[in-house]
């Protein structure tokens, strides 16, 4: 066999071609890292921003230590480091102590300091006025039941032990002598204010004419009746003795008739109710000099019986307050070697035990005591009235105030930002009518907040308050024939109105005719006239002279003024372009396969809105008001002008009639941080407040938006079928 050889053909070197690699721009790297960044920032910002305020805001009521600080000089004082600077090396001390004169804050140079010590005793004080006092307990003090001052306690130990005993009852006396000025006595005096606005609201009756019209009533009643029964007996014999005995119209389109006249008869029996309540002959309404004076008899009398307990009210407080003034305490400022008086214009005159609100002996608590005083401190703050300018104590009337505001506010958007993105979306034809009005919605939106404040004052406040305090001015007024034949006009527009638009619907399954578009526009144009007349009937109405006319004449305006509905109307229209917006979307969020579908089972547009739509839209409806009640409890400005106030612990809400009082102004967080950090009388302890008071109101935000949240979650999920 022979052996074989075979010989491979030589490779044939092939170009190669280096494969280019796709640039990072074409894979979009760059963007990615760009909006990544763009949202690292974001989130740092926001929880640096939360953080801080967190961190601020519960530092504020951490008991620091007391501190006695000598300088080079030789001068003592007793302060709390609050803040350091490093550009000199200072330190910022509270020293409190201001009825003395001195300044309750100082700064100092670490080189002017020569030591600093914590003395066991050294003592904060937290009063009802002129905020804190540090010191040293020197001397507690009792007055016996002869007027003799005696010591009943001397030494730091001793007197501390002696205010540790007694301060619980000196305070529980405080709080009932507070609460029978504010509320035993308030209440007399509301009723003594009521009896005396009735006698004055019978003075401006007796100096008004007697009812408008005269026997003007009697025939104007009788034609009302006779009217409106005959419409409805004609319309009642059309709709049943019209029918043949298979129940069809004997007469062909007779149902439009039938269907006007019996909404003919309804405005009828409207105008009767209207007769009756007005203008009813029958009502004796004229105040005499004879019953003027029986109402002054009986206020007098009424108002010596109110006064009479006024007086033993009184002798209560007075007997309470002579037991309170007994028990005195001496604290000693180390510079002076004054003491804190009960007044500052009774230098002579030591504290009273209730008015110390809190003895803070930080130097002698452990964790804790610490932790029991921090606790104390919140509750304070989150559940009494503010004090000292707003500088200490609590924020309860504010948060009340806030929550309240905002509540009224979702309350009244909510619905009027709902019907009209409903009407704009699914009933207004679409238009350049339509466009316009978006097109004006979504600019209202941007429009800056303290327009709408000076919207507010200038309407709510000073032309619709005023109206309902004290109607319409007299000049201006209809006379009352003039009125009812406007008013019957106006009645004949609505019917007519009705009519029209009942009869320009065109035939089902035709197109409209000429007709029809004549009586659309004819309707269009008596509608409007209808409510032209209605605005002028409201006006000029010789009936109303106001809710309030007695008191308003006192010059304490009741409506006429700002308060709390006025803020909410104010914050309503501000917020009502959210609203509309986000409901519009959520409308047009729903499938029109939906729609086809319930429109297929016979169900009418109204049936399919209300069963369909709206439910299937109601999760971004309340994405709307969430957004609306974010943004309205953190404006300021407009409530600047058209309710909120510096103080007033007064609250819109109380268990006295009528209960929610809308009329009063009140005390918002918003407005309340402006005040701390801008117009505070002791700016450096407001600071720390500041960051307080602000995290109060992310926290109130927070939560009524959750349950928000949590509503809309569960919504969702129960439209979707799932359970949450």
């Amino acid at each position: 066999m022979s052996e074989r050889h075979d010989t491979a053909p030589a490779a044939v070197s092939q170009p190669t071609h280096k494969r280019r690699s796709t640039p990072p721009s074409a894979l979009g790297e760059p963007m990615i890292w760009l909006t990544g960044g763009a949202l690292v920032v974001c989130l740092v910002m926001i929880i640096g921003l939360v953080g801080m305020i967190i961190t601020q805001g519960l530092s504020t009521f951490w008991p620091r230590a007391i501190e006695r600080v000598t300088l080079n000089d030789g001068t003592v004082f007793l302060g709390v480091p609050t803040k350091t600077a490093d550009e000199p090396p200072q330190v910022m001390y509270r020293t409190g102590n201001r009825d003395i004169g001195t300044s309750p804050f100082r700064w100092v140079n670490e080189s002017d300091i020569e030591s600093v010590e914590r003395p066991e005793y050294a003592v904060m004080l937290e009063r009802e006025t002129w905020n804190v006092w540090l010191g040293m307990p020197d001397r507690a003090l009792v007055y016996t039941d002869d007027g003799e001052l005696t010591v009943a306690a001397e030494g730091p130990a001793d007197v501390l032990a002696f205010m540790e005993e007694n301060h619980a009852e000196a305070r529980a006396r405080y709080g009932q002598i507070e609460a029978l000025k504010k509320h035993d006595l308030g209440r007399i005096n509301r009723k003594i204010e009521a009896s005396r606005l009735n006698v004055r609201a019978a003075e401006l009756d007796v100096t008004r004419e007697q009812r408008p019209g005269g026997s003007f009533g009697i025939p104007l009643f009788a034609v009302v009746v006779l009217g409106a029964g005959g419409l409805f007996g004609f319309s009642w014999w059309l709709g049943h003795h019209g029918r043949d005995e298979h129940g069809n119209l004997r007469l062909g389109g007779i149902s439009k008739p039938v269907r006007v006249l019996r909404t003919a008869s309804v405005f009828a029996a409207i105008a009767l109710l209207l007769a009756a309540w007005l203008h009813a002959p029958w009502h004796d309404r004229v105040m005499t000099e004879e019953r003027l004076q029986e109402v002054r008899a009986q206020a007098a009398e009424r108002e010596t019986d109110l006064q009479r307990q006024y007086d033993e009210i009184l002798e209560e407080i007075a007997v309470l307050e002579a037991e309170d003034n007994r028990y005195r305490v001496e604290i000693v400022d180390p510079t002076t070697g004054r003491f804190s008086p009960a007044r500052q214009i009774e230098p002579d005159n030591p504290l009273r035990l209730s008015q110390i609100v809190r003895t803070v002996d930080t130097n002698n608590m452990g964790l804790g005591d610490k932790i029991s005083t921090f606790g104390s401190r919140w509750w304070e703050f989150l559940a009494h009235p503010p004090r000292e300018a707003n500088t200490a104590g609590g924020v309860f009337p504010v948060i009340v105030g806030t929550v309240m505001l905002t509540l009224l506010l979702t309350i009244t958007v909510t619905p009027l930002g709902v019907i009209a993105a409903l009407y704009l979306r699914e009933y207004a034809p679409q238009g350049i009518v339509t466009s316009t009005i978006r097109i004006a919605v979504n600019n209202l939106a941007g429009v800056p907040s303290i327009v709408y404040g000076v919207f507010g004052l200038g309407f709510f406040c000073y032309t619709l308050g005023q109206y309902v305090d004290v109607g319409s001015d007299p000049s201006v007024r209809l006379p009352a024939p003039g009125w009812w034949a406007l008013l019957g006009a106006t009645i004949l527009a609505l019917i007519g109105g009705y009519a029209a638009g009942v009869w320009s619907k065109p035939i089902p399954g035709r197109e409209p005719s000429n007709m029809n578009v004549v009586l659309k526009w004819v309707s269009r144009v008596l509608w409007l006239s209808v409510f032209i007349s209605a605005v002028v009937l409201v006006v000029r109405t010789p009936y109303f002279t106001g809710f309030f006319e007695a008191r308003a004449a006192d010059g304490s305006p009741t409506f006429g003024s700002r308060g709390m509905l006025w803020a909410a109307l104010t914050l309503a229209l501000l917020t009502l372009p959210v609203v509309i917006v986000s409901t519009e979307e959520a409308i047009a969020a729903v499938p029109n396969s939906m729609r086809e579908g319930s429109y297929g089972c016979g169900a009418s547009k109204w049936q399919t809105m209300r069963r369909i739509v709206l439910p299937g839209a109601m999760p971004g409806i309340l994405t709307g008001a969430i957004l609306a009640m974010a943004r309205g409890a953190g404006e300021v400005a407009p409530l600047m002008l058209v309710g909120a106030v510096k103080l007033n612990e007064d609250l819109p809400i109380s268990t006295n009639a009528p209960f929610l009082h809308l009329d009063r102004s009140f005390m918002h967080l918003g407005f309340h941080i402006y005040d701390l950090g801008f117009q505070s009388p002791d700016s450096q302890a407001a600071r720390p407040l500041v960051w307080t008071t602000t995290l109060l109101l992310l926290v109130i935000v927070v939560s009524l938006n959750l349950v928000a949240i949590i509503i809309r979650a569960r919504l969702r999920a129960r439209l979707s079928g799932s359970t949450v």
